[in-house]
């Protein structure tokens, strides 16, 4: 599937300033061009937002790295005679606090080499494994990587849903709040599953209305089930052959209320589908 780009040049430019940005090194003009970019983007903004998460990882991952025994007092003695000749004692200590750190990145790698997976991992509770299926789709395809930034038109949605849930499009429309809108209607594939995945904007929030079918032995049990995971809200139910999630970065409140709106059109629809 081609994804239509809006605006890439500018979003290269502000993703090149982003991890100064966190670091507070920006001057003040350029932090102003980053902070009005990301009021309108939501793509940079989870860009940024995945930077933040991933610096808090790699903090705690060195954090939780044994330190040698004596490695404070030998900095601080390194420090104190830094103005000596010689320097073989500074460059070991150095090269031990690389080691250090090496070992944390390592280990934050080990726990992140798939950024889904590590968002993922996150779920706690019975029915984690089953709400885990429609996270993967949000994260694989509205956080990490790239949508249309304008609306695609009904006809470019029909194209990409295809004749068995174009008419999926304006139930969805007319049951989101007046605010949302939806970005992009599509079949996708993330972890060897097939999703029919609407994207949903609201400002700078971005949620996901995921449908898929059951595989066997998933189940929600017949209830709606709500769960947070990360940043993100989860709200899942089934219906018929399907598991159906709403999921975001709304309150967990208004995401609730989203998926409650929804539930009955696309209930309605996988029943006629199905009748």
């Amino acid at each position: 599937m081609t994804v239509i780009n809006f605006g890439e040049a500018a979003c290269e430019r502000v993703r090149s300033y982003l991890d100064s940005y966190v670091s507070n090194e920006l001057l003040v003009e350029t932090n102003h061009e980053v902070l009005k970019h990301l009021e309108g983007c939501p793509r940079c903004t989870a860009d940024l937002n995945a930077r933040v998460q991933l610096r808090t990882r790699l903090k705690s991952a060195v954090q939780s790295t044994p330190v040698p025994a004596g490695l404070e007092a030998r900095i601080q003695k390194a420090v104190r005679t830094r103005g000596s000749r010689t320097h073989t004692g500074w460059y070991t200590v150095a090269a031990a606090a690389i080691l250090i750190v090496g070992f944390g990145v390592l280990n934050l790698r080990r726990m992140t080499s798939d950024p889904v997976d590590a968002i993922m991992q996150e779920t706690t509770g019975q029915l984690a494994t089953v709400m885990n299926v429609g996270l993967r789709d949000h994260l694989h395809c509205a956080v990490f990587r790239k949508y249309p930034r304008r609306p695609e038109n009904d006809t470019q949605m029909a194209a990409h849903l295809g004749t068995e849930f174009a008419g999926l499009v304006p139930m969805v429309r007319a049951k989101l709040p007046a605010d949302f809108q939806v970005l992009q209607g599509h079949r996708c594939r993330a972890g060897k599953r097939l999703y029919v995945h609407f994207i949903v904007s609201s400002g700078s929030k971005l949620l996901s209305l995921v449908l898929t079918r059951k595989q066997p032995g998933e189940s929600l049990a017949g209830g709606i089930h709500q769960q947070g995971v990360d940043r993100y809200q989860i709200v899942g139910f089934e219906h018929l052959d399907y598991l159906v999630y709403v999921i975001s970065d709304l309150d967990p409140q208004l995401n609730l209320q989203v998926a409650a709106n929804l539930a009955p059109a696309v209930r309605e629809f996988l029943g006629n589908r199905q009748g």
